[in-house]
């Protein structure tokens, strides 16, 4: 077991060019069918846990809202990063309840806003951009049609963009595929910008809702 960073360190978000972003399985969702919260684990490429990330859903109305909704209902998710006793950070992550073309909104532990990530209207490519708390286009993320499982960020002009980062569903196993929704993706981030590693990690959280979710149902 590779252990984590020393109390003090920065976050890894912020140091490390690649992480991996593993949903935890859910014994109950897999035995029942029914829709449990989502947990995410965060891990350096040698295996430091780094951060993890859990959906806020719980009571009556919670269980309902997973029921009927699935993966298109909306969440309110924590993201620590850091040691899991004393997480150096807090993100928190909201995804509003949308009918089409989905959005998750990002802000520090103290509620100051880092911007969000919105799906837009493509026909031929899956296509999201990051914004900034104002609105201005950071980034954008795009999805190639013949490569379901991969998802670029890019800056710079529409078309004649610069590649900065991705977003990489890998294989999980046969029965993984098929029976479960414990997904997990290699997040390459940008460097030298912060704010924008964390849109991109809350967007792979997004990608997993939108295109990943209730296989085998």
């Amino acid at each position: 077991m590779v252990p984590p960073s020393p109390p003090g360190a920065a976050p890894a978000i912020d140091v490390e060019r690649r992480l991996v972003l593993q949903q935890r399985y859910a014994p109950l969702e897999i035995a029942t069918g029914i829709e449990q919260p989502n947990r995410y684990d965060l891990f350096t490429e040698r295996g430091a846990q780094v951060g993890r990330a859990a959906e806020i859903s719980t009571g009556a109305g919670g269980f309902l809202t997973r029921w009927f909704l699935g993966s298109r209902r909306p969440f309110r998710m924590e993201i620590a990063l850091g040691d899991a006793a004393a997480p150096s950070e807090v993100v928190r992550a909201e995804r509003p309840w949308k009918w089409f073309l989905d959005r998750i909104d990002i802000a520090g532990g103290d509620g100051r806003p880092i911007g969000s990530v919105r799906q837009r209207l493509s026909f031929l490519r899956r296509r999201f951009d990051l914004l900034s708390p104002g609105g201005a286009l950071r980034a954008r993320i795009v999805g190639p049609v013949f490569h379901p499982w991969t998802f670029v960020v890019e800056t710079g002009p529409a078309g004649a963009g610069r590649e900065v980062g991705r977003i990489e569903k890998r294989w999980g196993g046969l029965a993984t595929e098929t029976f479960t929704d414990a997904d997990t993706f290699a997040l390459s981030l940008p460097q030298g910008d912060p704010a924008l590693r964390r849109l991109v990690l809350a967007a792979a959280i997004l990608v997993d809702f939108a295109y990943f979710e209730n296989r085998g149902r």
